[in-house]
């Protein structure tokens, strides 16, 4: 039986997929070769000193084999565990920002560094939270809080309780925030995309410099941007209308440039074919899309897709 949980899934440039889940009673983020074959396991766990509460987001080293993940333990601290590229547990850094805050999406640079978006608590611990970018040290010392310019428009839309970004019963969350996506592309740089429509990148240079904006529309208003992977110099992102479940696939290169738009294949107003429950990698040449899926008996699938 095999339960998929978030965060979403990503594959390094030897096509190995890694997926948080739980499989045989082992939960982690499970490494799997192109053939579905588990190849490592890397468990927050491990590490004998932490009591883990959750681990909501992890990333790939950006010169590859390193794994990094955030981890929420059972005290107020945040961290984020290393670990070699067999699932062996490496370190656990505690991020020192100087206040408290929630970390949520996590990018490493070649450098060691790591950029990591979340959220701080506004002044008013009962209020919405603030944005939050910064650029951390290996050691967890923050270097430099970013403003990529966006942070009081998020903050004030929680704050009136707008359905586009807040959630219902839960004022400090944003959803802009918690839904976007942060990967490395090969420029060097580290691509924020905040979860909206149109969806909102920020191009980050590891000294923080806010490199590019650009924007992404999906060409209907109910559409959101489900899923961000990046594959060398392109960006494919994939869009969900929740209430029709339709789906489009937008391509565009590191400037924002489109290349290419691609529109679930239909028979009668109804997909041809099932894409599976998540986008899991893009490959850029030749252009395909690997979807996670199951069969009749729970078992994780992947399903591969190509443009036609």
């Amino acid at each position: 039986m095999v339960s998929v949980f978030y965060p979403p899934l990503k594959c390094d440039s030897d096509g190995n997929l890694y997926l948080r889940t739980e499989v045989g009673g082992v939960y982690g983020i499970h490494k799997l070769s192109p053939k579905g074959e588990k190849v490592a396991v890397f468990e927050a766990d491990s590490n004998p000193d932490l009591k883990v509460d959750v681990a909501p987001y992890f990333a790939l080293a950006a010169n590859g084999g390193e794994l990094y993940e955030i981890v929420y333990p059972h005290e107020i601290n945040r961290y984020v565990f290393s670990y070699k590229s067999d699932g062996t547990f490496q370190s656990a850094v505690k991020l020192a920002p100087g206040f408290p805050f929630s970390p949520k999406k996590l990018a490493v640079f070649a450098s060691g560094q790591f950029l990591i978006s979340g959220e701080e608590y506004d002044k008013d611990p009962t209020g919405a939270m603030w944005p939050f970018t910064g650029i951390f040290d290996s050691s967890g010392r923050l270097l430099k809080e970013l403003e990529v310019g966006d942070e009081k428009e998020l903050h004030d839309m929680v704050s009136s309780g707008d359905a586009r970004v807040a959630l219902p019963g839960n004022p400090h969350a944003n959803r802009a925030v918690d839904n976007g996506q942060l990967e490395m592309g090969a420029d060097g740089n580290a691509y924020l995309m905040r979860w909206t429509n149109p969806a909102v990148f920020y191009a980050i240079s590891p000294g923080g410099e806010i490199v590019r904006r650009f924007t992404l529309d999906a060409g209907g208003s109910g559409y959101r941007p489900s899923a961000m992977h990046i594959s060398k110099s392109r960006i494919a992102v994939l869009f969900v209308d929740p209430q029709s479940k339709d789906m489009i696939m937008r391509i565009v290169d590191l400037e924002g440039h489109q290349i290419a738009t691609y529109d679930q294949l239909k028979v009668d107003g109804r997909p041809k074919e099932p894409l599976g429950a998540a986008f899991a990698c893009y490959m850029e040449n030749p252009t395909r899309f690997v979807f996670l899926g199951a069969d009749d008996n729970d078992k994780v699938q992947l399903w591969l897709a190509e443009p036609h």
